[in-house]
């Protein structure tokens, strides 16, 4: 809702590129924003556990080498399950690096930019949603998933190949999952035949 505020934590050593992109992100349109400043590990675990933070902008350099998956995994589960993780790109992050990462912010971008980026990380929790009698539809991008998993492909391999993290892929799995009630490869491939995701020849039965 729009009354609702964002709260978002800024991991950055440098007090002038983290107070620079907070203050952006408070002037950001139709988003009313929470941002906290941490300049140290220590300062950003603590902030993590205390402030309900939906969203995380960190520096790959902080701390010496910031790691978000390990940083998730440090974390209680159900702080770990509703925080969006986005890199600060201040030079070229390699693909590698990005992938582990749900977004990439750029210290470049402009603000409409920047805002669709913040709206898109807040929307992508992870909510069971309501149970329903009927299965859920699926989004295009997971029809995209379902068809990529169907072929062999890896979390990773899907996550590089559609600029997603590997906790993204791995979210949007068990959505998929929930919705269709099916948990199985095999399961998923006759769902991915029968529904025209993928041609039968391509699959390997």
């Amino acid at each position: 809702m729009a009354s609702e505020k964002t709260h978002i934590v800024i991991a950055e050593a440098s007090p002038v590129l983290a107070a620079g992109l907070s203050h952006c992100l408070q002037r950001l349109p139709g988003i009313q924003a929470r941002v906290i400043e941490v300049g140290s590990e220590t300062d950003l675990r603590e902030c993590l556990a205390t402030s309900h933070a939906e969203i995380l902008l960190a520096d790959p350099a902080f701390g010496g080498g910031f790691n978000p998956v390990k940083m998730r995994e440090s974390l209680p589960p159900t702080v770990a399950a509703g925080l969006r993780i986005a890199a600060i790109e201040v030079g070229k992050i390699d693909r590698a690096t990005a992938s582990l990462y749900d977004e990439v912010v750029n210290i470049v971008d402009d603000m409409e930019t920047l805002a669709v980026k913040i709206r898109t990380l807040a929307r992508d929790e992870e909510q069971p949603g309501p149970a329903a009698s009927e299965k859920e539809a699926l989004s295009n991008r997971e029809k995209e998933i379902v068809t990529l998993v169907v072929k062999g492909m890896t979390n990773k391999e899907i996550a590089d190949k559609l600029f997603l993290s590997v906790h993204t892929v791995i979210t949007h799995r068990r959505n998929i999952a929930r919705k269709l009630e099916i948990h199985s490869p095999t399961g998923l491939t006759i769902y991915a035949i029968v529904n025209h995701l993928v041609d039968i020849t391509s699959v390997n039965l």
